[in-house]
């Protein structure tokens, strides 16, 4: 009896200890489970007051400006803060602070987040606060230093460029006809010829192999007007740039001349490494294409603090889908995101704005192309139309003027359409200073061969437009080095500059060919002062939040 007491003490003794060690283990697990929901329930919130930055907020705004309260002067002290509280289901809620930065975070937005969950007659809570930057982005085709088409040649650009400012290059191909539907352009399928109109046009040089004195129809040409062949869209062993010597892609005004930067308005600051800097929010987009990085070449620069004034080196972002090649390649690529990043917006996003193109204005009215769009909207002038600083004009009429005093100054306002050429000579000088706010047509090319600067600030108080069907040559005649300009410069065929020059504000083409190191510096409110008629001036605003920070309270 006395040892069957014992054992009955013993086992009861161990029956005690397993329920207590269940119990304890059951009410463990219960709250590490609690525990993991609640992180859960936490990050749910921060990711929902994401949502109401990028979308609508919870006071009806759409553009990022909601907040909640926070009144103490210590950011992690929320005794008085005034909570959005939202119940996920009837055991999860989570609260929400949302606050704007303040020092090194100016600019950024914080987010409180309190997840709680509750079972039975208990309650877990825990909290995490995460940064964040919230950035619209308008990647309107006149919001870069460059932007670049279907591309032409296996390249966007070709040859030695310095490119400060944003960087958007397609090479989508030129569009086609696919009669078969096999995806792919195959020939005698029609396609639109943006780089040219593939046809001998008279005046344009030729081979005379039978040496009648004209040209016949198996007799080669060079296409002046363009390249008559459909270019297809770039690859991965195309180039859609070709960044060598000393070229380079930067973020900032290093290497201006005073004269240019005196009439500009300055650069926008940010706060980036806890200092703040002055910047051009730059960023390299590249669709289609590789990007070969050469010799001494690069894309942004390491990030060096202090200066004065301080500005940020590194890029915003690079986004290339094809990657990065040459001797250099993505080890000379200085960019906030790395280098490793494709193409971003994908596709049907932005598109090149061809003059070939239909069009319909704000007022509902289409047109066969912009172009005809253009020619109905402008004073029409018969070219070709040559200017100079010497050169006296007066054109004027409901749609636009143009006017020339022979001393250098020149005077634009609407549009001016010319059916012909546009010729910028030096004659009885080499500067033209223009005034208002104006944009030349041509309906072939034009010739730049002088300084076309603003009479004092561009783009906030002079700003000037040209458009050409065909190509623009900027500083490409004998003389023509170190020529400075200002202005949106719009080629549906070509860019060329053979000469080195100093050239703010933006240009958009098809395609790129550049000699000796040409400086081009982005304006950033270029894009909010466009002249009239610039194709594709319509803002498309793209909205990101990126988390900078997270952490658990």
């Amino acid at each position: 009896m006395v040892i069957a007491l014992f054992a009955l003490l013993v086992l009861f003794t161990l029956g005690l200890s397993f329920l207590t060690l269940s119990g304890s283990s059951l009410t463990t697990s219960k709250r590490e489970v609690m525990r993991a929901r609640a992180l859960e329930v936490a990050e749910a919130g921060a990711q929902k007051a994401i949502a109401y930055l990028r979308h609508t907020a919870p006071d009806g705004t759409i553009d990022g400006s909601w907040r909640t309260v926070h009144l103490a002067s210590d950011p992690d002290d929320h005794s008085q803060d005034s909570w959005r509280v939202e119940t996920l289901n009837s055991s999860e809620t989570y609260k929400l602070c949302v606050r704007s930065g303040v020092g090194i975070n100016t600019g950024k937005i914080i987010i409180t987040s309190v997840g709680t969950v509750t079972y039975g007659s208990s309650t877990c809570s825990r909290t995490v606060k995460v940064i964040v930057l919230r950035e619209e982005e308008n990647i309107n085709v006149w919001n870069n230093v460059i932007f670049g088409g279907v591309g032409q040649a296996g390249k966007s650009i070709n040859g030695n460029v310095v490119m400060r400012g944003s960087v958007h290059l397609l090479g989508d191909g030129e569009d086609f006809t696919d009669v078969d539907t096999d995806g792919r352009w195959d020939s005698g399928e029609s396609y639109t010829d943006q780089n040219g109109n593939g046809q001998y046009d008279s005046g344009e040089p030729y081979t005379d192999i039978d040496g009648d004195g004209h040209r016949d129809g198996l007799e080669p040409w060079d296409d002046v007007n363009g390249n008559g062949i459909r270019d297809p869209a770039l690859t991965v062993t195309d180039m859609a740039s070709e960044v060598a010597g000393d070229a380079n892609a930067g973020n900032n005004y290093t290497g201006m001349t005073a004269f240019l930067e005196g009439r500009l308005p300055p650069l926008p600051t940010t706060w980036f490494n806890s200092e703040q800097v002055r910047t051009l929010s730059a960023k390299i987009r590249v669709k289609h294409g590789k990007v070969n990085i050469s010799g001494s070449a690069k894309v942004g620069s390491p990030d060096v603090p202090g200066g004065t004034p301080a500005i940020k080196e590194t890029m915003n972002g690079c986004y290339v889908s094809d990657g990065w090649g040459g001797n250099a390649g993505a080890a000379s690529v200085y960019s906030d995101n790395g280098s490793s990043a494709g193409y971003d917006l994908g596709e049907g996003v932005i598109s090149f704005p061809a003059l070939t193109d239909p069009y319909t204005d704000g007022g509902g009215v289409s047109y066969p192309t912009y172009m005809d769009y253009l020619q109905a909207n402008a004073t029409v002038v018969a070219g070709p139309l040559d200017l100079a600083p010497d050169t006296t004009l007066d054109v004027s009429g409901p749609n636009g003027s143009l006017s020339l005093d022979g001393s250098g100054n020149m005077t634009i306002s609407g549009i001016v359409y010319v059916t012909g050429d546009i010729n910028f000579n030096r004659s009885g000088g080499t500067r033209l200073t223009y005034s208002g706010s104006g944009t030349l047509v041509s309906t072939g090319s034009a010739f730049v061969h002088c300084d076309l600067v603003p009479e004092t600030n561009f783009p906030l108080g002079e700003v000037l437009g040209v458009i050409c069907r065909r190509r623009m040559e900027l500083a490409t005649g004998a003389g023509d080095a170190q020529l400075t300009m200002a202005g949106a410069f719009y080629a549906q065929e070509k860019v060329i500059s053979q000469k080195q020059s100093e050239i703010a504000g933006s240009l958009v083409s098809s395609y790129y060919q550049m000699q000796n190191v040409p400086h081009l510096y982005q304006v950033p409110e270029l894009v909010n002062h466009l002249p009239p008629g610039m194709p594709g001036s319509r803002s498309v605003w793209v909205i990101s939040v990126t988390v900078q920070s997270w952490k658990e309270m």
